[in-house]
């Protein structure tokens, strides 16, 4: 079975900190992602412990404003 390759636009490895060298790698059985330059691995089947407590979170909504009069005060 062949690997599906896709650069991952704007994101940087988190062992090396090199922009647009990380790759998302499916062959059909898992999913990872890799660094072409220093080679690093991480697997993305599973969902990291943070962005499980992510989902919980509560925010506040955003207000997008027109262009025009506005003052912040």
């Amino acid at each position: 079975m062949s690997e599906k390759r896709q650069f991952i636009a704007g994101a940087s490895c988190p062992e090396c900190g090199l922009l647009d060298k990380v790759q998302r790698v499916d062959d059909g059985q898992r999913v990872w992602m890799e660094c072409v330059r220093c080679g690093m691995q991480r697997d993305l089947d599973e969902a990291p412990a943070a962005a499980e407590s992510d989902q919980q979170a509560t925010g506040q909504p955003v207000a997008i404003l027109p262009p025009g009069k506005h003052r912040l005060h």
